[in-house]
């Protein structure tokens, strides 16, 4: 993290510029900055190129490793002639080009591999790819009947309170329910596993957002300024897809696999005190 103040002299700078003088880098490669969301103004996250900077405004940027994608055989949970479930880490896409998808494809040399659901490139965890493309339909029909139990570890923002409580939102006017346990409890931040009855696109963040307990590394549901300078340290949002289980829609067999939680997430729990 980077941290700036706007003086006098500088005044009438917009945000991009700032960043791009003061880091020293093209105004294209200091709006992909702004475009991943990683610029703070005065604790708030803004992603605006035009924002006009005050004097006396404080402006932080997130300033990452490179990230490597590469597929990792140690990432494999299962495999058999009809599915392969791999750990995704995090930065990375599920499908397309340069994806986890198109990694195991060169990997595997086989064309036919495909992801049944994708997790955000910020989520990390258990993917499941089908084979061919049979087997793809069949799994999909599995989802679209929530015939498969997800479990996610998550790091949120604030004190939760309860020990379990539900969450029956809807979401863009469909059902959605959240199930939330708490697993440790801190100062300024709170563990969690988190189940979901449904699939919505963003549920976990949008619901747990809803409830003042937004993820951690959270950009687009949580507004708030954050005020704990370690947590506008964290680049992407501590959410982990941790636990699949399903029947085996061909062996008729129940498969379970627990995704461990990265380095990135742990340091984010040790950091944070919540380490279980």
């Amino acid at each position: 993290m980077q941290k700036f103040t706007l003086i006098h002299k500088d005044e009438g700078h917009i945000l991009l510029n700032f960043i791009a003088k003061k880091l020293t880098l093209s105004k294209k490669k200091a709006k992909q900055l702004l475009d991943k969301r990683l610029v703070f103004v005065n604790k708030k996250r803004v992603w605006i190129a035009s924002y006009q900077l005050k004097e006396g405004d404080s402006v932080e940027v997130i300033t990452l490793e490179p990230t490597h994608s590469e597929f990792q055989k140690d990432a494999i949970l299962f495999k058999d002639n009809h599915y392969l479930i791999v750990s995704k880490p995090p930065d990375v896409i599920t499908n397309g080009p340069e994806s986890l998808e198109s990694n195991l494809r060169k990997h595997f040399k086989d064309k036919y591999i495909q992801a049944v659901h994708r997790l955000d490139k910020d989520t990390s965890g258990a993917v499941i790819f089908a084979m061919n493309n049979d087997t793809f339909e069949c799994m999909k029909a599995l989802f679209k009947k929530n015939c498969l139990k997800k479990a996610y570890r998550v790091i949120v923002r604030g004190r939760v309170g309860k020990q379990t409580f539900t969450i029956n939102s809807p979401l863009r006017g469909q059902n959605a329910v959240t199930h939330i346990n708490l697993l440790k409890r801190g100062k300024d931040a709170s563990y969690l596993e988190v189940n979901t009855e449904t699939g919505r696109t963003h549920q976990i963040r949008i619901h747990l957002a809803s409830v003042g307990y937004p993820v951690i590394g959270e950009m687009e549901y949580d507004r708030k300024p954050i005020e704990h300078p370690l947590l506008r340290q964290i680049p992407r949002q501590m959410l982990h897809a941790y636990q699949l289980s399903f029947v085996h829609p061909y062996t008729q067999k129940a498969v379970s696999v627990t995704a461990p939680v990265p380095d990135d997430f742990n340091q984010c729990l040790k950091l944070l005190g919540l380490e279980e």
